[in-house]
């Protein structure tokens, strides 16, 4: 399981001014940043399968409406999502 906090996302205003509020763009796929994961899942035979490729600090992709949406004792919105869903990570090299 990842830890994510999801990116804000920005109201855009068209070459004509017209506001387009974040709430109600298309939906499609959403980033975040991984701030704390789990080792891995144990398969059947009780071996560790760690998650590939992904450390905490990685920005990544995912579908909208995906994982469990969380929130700590200070208020901070966290979202709870496993390895699987991740579509992509953003490669910064």
């Amino acid at each position: 399981m990842l830890l994510i906090t999801k990116t804000q996302e920005e109201d855009k205003t068209t070459k004509s001014g017209l506001v387009i509020s974040a709430t109600f763009r298309d939906t499609g796929p959403k980033s975040g940043t991984i701030v704390d994961m789990g080792q891995g899942e144990v398969n059947y035979k009780g071996d560790l399968i760690p998650i590939p490729e992904l450390n905490v600090g990685d920005t990544v992709y995912f579908p909208d409406h995906t994982g469990t949406e969380i929130e700590d004792e200070e208020s901070n919105k966290y979202l709870l999502i496993n390895h699987k869903h991740i579509m992509a990570k953003l490669d910064r090299n």
